[in-house]
């Protein structure tokens, strides 16, 4: 790879996301300037859209945790313009008082996968683990709640699988023996930068949702999903398709508003690819839109 003198960082972005591996010498400063640009003022303010942010569960030290990516946060505190409220998933949690208050949703990715006896499936914890069934529990339950408010909501990587296994539908896992380049599952990467590098493209539906959110026929989109959708669930519309055919996102048919979901990660790249910028930008509006309506009623 060939860089001229006086490259910006965005064009050293772009060709990470070109040559994948071949660039990952320069990830680390790449990150570190994210990090730092990341902690600029957000644009939420007092009396600014609540969005919120489903949980994972996890142990530290013997003692469960509810933990948040950062990733999330700052997509709906820096582009969604939205103050974040994190929702932890306790089963025992009553998903309508989430909900209350509310004028958007994000339910992001995680490190575990949904466990298959929830969509009618026979667990094999070697092969489809980790799981989350605290994460199961509550977002199955807050999912079709938050949809039947009319709640405008983005479900990315674990959370349209949960969308998907909410409505009826199922998952499968890919094949392990897939080479690199076929695969949807995370890259071998040496950073975070490289992990979530834009490396598939990705069809969009004519007419559909995120074709006119985005502005194109196709994108080009990270992937760190082994876990596809299998039967797309009654209710779900496909917006997007990988070259090997396996939908990359959906939208929420009828939805009063913006409800979509997609395997890929728009969350991490938002503050510089334009079509992961547009994804959360149009959540944005809809929560703001939301709370305008809440507001005036």
């Amino acid at each position: 790879m060939a860089l001229r003198l006086g490259t910006n960082v965005r064009e050293l972005k772009a060709a990470i996301h070109q040559f994948g591996s071949a660039a990952d010498a320069v990830a680390y400063g790449l990150q570190q300037w994210r990090h730092s640009a990341s902690r600029r003022q957000w644009q939420a303010r007092s009396g600014s859209p609540q969005v919120g942010i489903l949980s994972d569960s996890m142990v530290a030290r013997g003692e469960q945790l509810a933990s948040v990516a950062l990733i999330c946060v700052k997509a709906v505190g820096l582009v969604a313009g939205a103050v974040p409220r994190i929702l932890p998933v306790a089963p025992e949690a009553d998903v309508d008082a989430y909900l209350d208050g509310l004028d958007g949703l994000f339910v992001g990715g995680g490190q575990t996968n949904v466990h298959p006896s929830r969509y009618g499936r026979i667990a094999d914890e070697a092969r489809d683990g980790p799981f989350d069934e605290f994460r199961d529990e509550v977002a199955l339950r807050l999912i079709p709640r938050a949809l039947a408010r009319g709640i405008p909501a983005l479900f990315i990587c674990r959370g349209i699988q949960e969308l998907n296994v909410a409505f009826g539908g199922t998952l499968a896992k890919e094949p392990d023996d897939l080479p690199e380049d076929k695969r949807h599952g995370t890259p071998e990467a040496d950073n975070e930068d490289a992990r979530y590098r834009l490396r598939q493209k990705v069809t969009l539906r004519k007419g559909g949702v995120l074709q006119d959110i985005c502005g194109a026929d196709s994108i080009t989109v990270n992937s760190l999903h082994s876990f596809l959708i299998a039967d797309l669930a009654p209710g779900l519309v496909a917006e997007a398709v990988a070259e090997d055919g396996s939908i990359e996102a959906v939208s929420v048919e009828g939805a009063s508003d913006f409800a979509v979901g997609t395997l890929f990660h728009p969350d991490y790249w938002a503050s510089s690819d334009h079509a992961s910028a547009r994804i959360l930008t149009a959540f944005g509006d809809a929560v703001r839109r939301h709370a305008k309506a809440q507001g005036a009623a």
